[in-house]
């Protein structure tokens, strides 16, 4: 089984309450080739180093392994050219450039000149000329000038082609999706919380933050067309690109991005840490991920592994091969979001090679099957690459049996829910949503197995893109027997009335009877702003409420009958693990010390054994009994029987007997974002706006400034990050733009008359703000 948790830690709580294919080919412990690429011939050595500055041409002498240029089309993947034209002339395959890019110290340039073009001006000018009669000399010129820049930029470059989701348009957008401020959403993602999860919490459905997701990146692809940035049909590779990303980075708990650093130094000091457990149903094994924080050594293995604690005897094993070097240089890979069977014998894991300087996963995802007892992996969802679509696999479950299991990927530009016999490999798809880029969108998330592997609980998420009153989401079960779908979150009764507000963590017992689930809808009793938890009886059709105490729940577990259900509830800043039992009809905390206090860190992920007796969890506690650490993440398991708490993740055993280097100094500490909260206030005097990551601010973020013609508004910048202030849509013959700056001031004086929209050229359509001019 899988747990649904989602980590949740002091920094990521602090900041949420400041926002108001098929076959699967046997491999001996193998996981290198799951990236989607393999190395090409003539591809320099990797020297394997660590990159602690750019290599970027470009790049400040102070800037970090992951800078990146401050411009526009680089945040939003405008690549000058078509992807298409660049594989035709270089007689090229996507896989073979994905290798070539996996060094940062390697560029397009190096793999052009084994191809017949030396000259990077040359393959640059061949790339645009088909674009030159629509752009016109000045637009020719600069497109090349850009398209030079990818090909001479290594890591700009890896950017652009294979990191389509790594951009500031979702996040710039988060107080409309998420309902928290930019830096708080990104905060918030380095600490491990899914985007769906950020959504929840503040009462956001998967569906509204879906469907608001997609409105933000197809008006990014529409701006770039536009305004001659990309081409009609390069944005529709990137945006079909995107959207079929969208659902599993909407739920993945993992955050993929680079650290927080300020000038090039890291903000904090990394830790190894244990995230994301699992535990078997006969309540022996647990299997979690552990991060490895020594960079040197991450870099050669990878940043996450996936190991498992036998509860009986203490030992803990790395489950997740150590990848050998490759022929083009070290191949670190990362294994993590594990799901085990009810005996621990079977354990499957999504998998994803990672670049070669800094271990960060760029590879396709693909998902992996391996027998503890025989040492045998196999892997699972094998791509079609002859698709533009998404060819990751992710989100595996297996049954507690052992011998059926699910996974999620992308077919025929659909999101689904394969379901595979592990003995014979034969696979079906069992669920599907709609296909990515209609007016209308419906996707599953959150899917998870019943113990025998008959029934499939997930969360169907749907809408259309244009109207986000029509999104709803509901909690649905599909019997893989007779091919029946239930809808679960629903009223009292067989023909209970469908929950009329979003309803979402779907959660099944081992037995198939019970669904759980949290909703917001006002016929099950939620009150305005709140959100329950429900148990919904397939079989007898009743549901019920499980009072939380006033806390949001977060990802329910079951065990067998529904005798335990298990769940994160959020009250503030402060997070905890809480078991309801059906024998007192009463919910009481988990997380607590020997004393009986609960515990002073914040605990989440929580994961049931099968009879409820076991529940593993991950705290940042300090006080929760023997083994508890120094506040770095770690996994822990509640004997619900004998009221006792133990630590069981060790991360060290992630480096496989590697000799661990000593531990570098704490960074020297730097100021802290500049974060605002409901309503801050601003010093400088009027008609002046503080830019901060990532908001104009005036009293407010977002303002409306009612001004007379002829006003002199001045911004001063409060930022670490790169920002301008840019007209978009104002007085035609006022046109304007400050330079993209990371500090200082810019003025403007407003002499016509309208209304002025501005933006940040790099963060919008979301860092905006208004300024309405009247008459004197």
């Amino acid at each position: 089984m899988r747990t649904r948790g989602r980590a949740l830690t002091a920094g990521l709580l602090a900041a949420s309450a400041v926002a108001g294919g098929g076959c699967g080919d046997e491999r001996a412990r193998r996981t290198t080739d799951v990236a989607d690429a393999t190395p090409s011939a003539g591809t320099a050595a990797s020297s394997g180093r660590v990159a602690k500055k750019s290599p970027d041409s470009a790049a400040p002498a102070t800037a970090p392994a992951h800078w990146l240029p401050p411009e526009p089309w680089v945040y939003n993947h405008w690549l000058p050219y078509d992807e298409a034209r660049l594989y035709r002339v270089l007689g090229i395959t996507r896989p073979e450039l994905w290798a070539q890019l996996r060094d940062d110290h390697r560029t397009l340039a190096g793999l052009a000149a084994q191809h017949g073009y030396p000259d990077p001006a040359r393959l640059a000018a061949v790339l645009v000329a088909p674009r030159a009669g629509a752009l016109g000399p000045a637009g020719t010129r600069e497109m090349t000038r850009r398209a030079v820049l990818s090909i001479t930029q290594g890591h700009l470059a890896q950017h652009l082609f294979f990191h389509s989701l790594h951009q500031f348009a979702i996040p710039s957008a988060a107080p409309d999706i998420f309902g928290v401020t930019d830096v708080s959403f990104r905060a918030l993602r380095r600490h491990e919380l899914s985007p769906l999860a950020i959504g929840r919490l503040q009462g956001r459905s998967p569906s509204r933050v879906e469907g608001e997701a997609i409105a933000v990146l197809d008006e990014r692809v529409r701006a770039g067309v536009d305004g001659g940035d990309i081409s009609r049909e390069q944005g529709a590779l990137l945006l079909r690109r995107q959207l079929t990303q969208l659902p599993r980075w909407l739920d993945q708990a993992r955050y993929n991005g680079p650290p927080p650093t300020h000038r090039g130094s890291l903000v904090e000091k990394p830790a190894d840490y244990a995230s994301n457990p699992a535990i078997s149903g006969d309540g022996r094994f647990v299997a979690y991920e552990a991060y490895r924080q020594k960079l040197p050594l991450a870099v050669q293995l990878g940043e996450i592994a996936v190991l498992r604690t036998d509860l009986r005897t203490g030992r803990t094993r790395l489950v997740s091969a150590i990848p050998g070097r490759g022929t083009a240089g070290p191949n670190p890979t990362s294994t993590y979001n594990p799901a085990i069977s009810g005996d621990g014998r079977r354990v499957t894991y999504e998998s994803s090679a990672g670049n070669q300087n800094f271990a960060k996963r760029y590879g396709r995802i693909g998902t992996l099957l391996g027998d503890v007892r025989t040492g045998r992996t196999i892997s699972v969802g094998r791509p079609d690459r002859t698709s533009p679509d998404s060819q990751s696999s992710y989100n595996p479950d297996v049954a507690a049996e052992g011998r059926r299991m699910i996974y999620q990927a992308v077919r025929d530009g659909r999101t689904v829910v394969r379901a595979r016999d592990v003995r014979t490999g034969r696979e079906s798809t069992v669920v599907a949503g709609a296909r990515a880029g209609g007016a209308r969108y419906a996707d599953p998330f959150e899917a998870t197995l019943t113990a025998d592997g008959a029934r499939v609980a997930y969360t169907l998420a749907q809408g259309t893109v244009t109207d986000p009153s029509d999104a709803r989401s509901s909690v649905r079960v599909r019997d893989l027997r007779t091919g029946r779908v239930l809808i679960a979150s629903r009223a009292d009764g067989r023909r209970g009335r469908l929950a009329d507000g979003f309803s979402a963590d779907a959660a099944i017992s081992p037995d198939g009877r019970y669904v759980a689930f949290t909703s917001t809808a006002p016929d099950l009793g939620v009150g305005a702003g709140q959100v329950g938890l429900f148990l919904r009886d397939l079989e007898r059709g009743r549901t019920r409420r499980i009072r939380t105490g006033g806390a949001r729940p977060l990802d329910p577990v079951l065990a067998r009958s529904a005798r335990v259900v298990a769940f994160t509830a959020v009250t503030g800043s402060t997070a905890r693990v809480m078991a309801w039992s059906a024998a007192t009809g009463t919910a009481s905390v988990l997380s607590r010390g020997p004393g009986g206090r609960p515990s002073d860190g914040f605990s989440g992920d929580p994961s049931i054994s099968a009879d409820g007796r076991r529940v593993a969890f991950a705290s940042t506690a300090t006080d929760l009994g023997a083994g508890t650490g120094d506040g770095t993440r770690a996994i822990y398991v509640r004997d619900l029987a004998r009221h006792r708490t133990r630590r069981v993740s060790h991360p060290e055993v992630a480096y496989a007997g590697r000799t661990v280097p000593p531990a570098a100094p704490a960074p020297a500490p730097v100021p802290d974002p500049v974060e605002v909260s409901a309503r801050p206030a601003v010093a400088d005097g009027p008609d002046t706006v503080a830019v901060t990551d990532n908001a104009f601010v005036d009293g407010i973020q977002r303002p409306t400034l009612h001004v007379k013609a002829g006003t002199l508004i001045t911004w001063r910048w409060r930022s670490r990050q790169s920002h301008s202030v840019q007209l978009r849509d104002g007085p035609a013959s006022a046109a304007f733009a400050s330079k993209v700056r990371q500090d200082g001031s810019f003025r403007h004086r407003f002499r016509a008359p309208g209304t002025y929209e501005l933006v940040c050229s790099l963060h919008a359509p979301g860092m905006r703000m208004q300024v309405v001019v009247g008459n004197r």
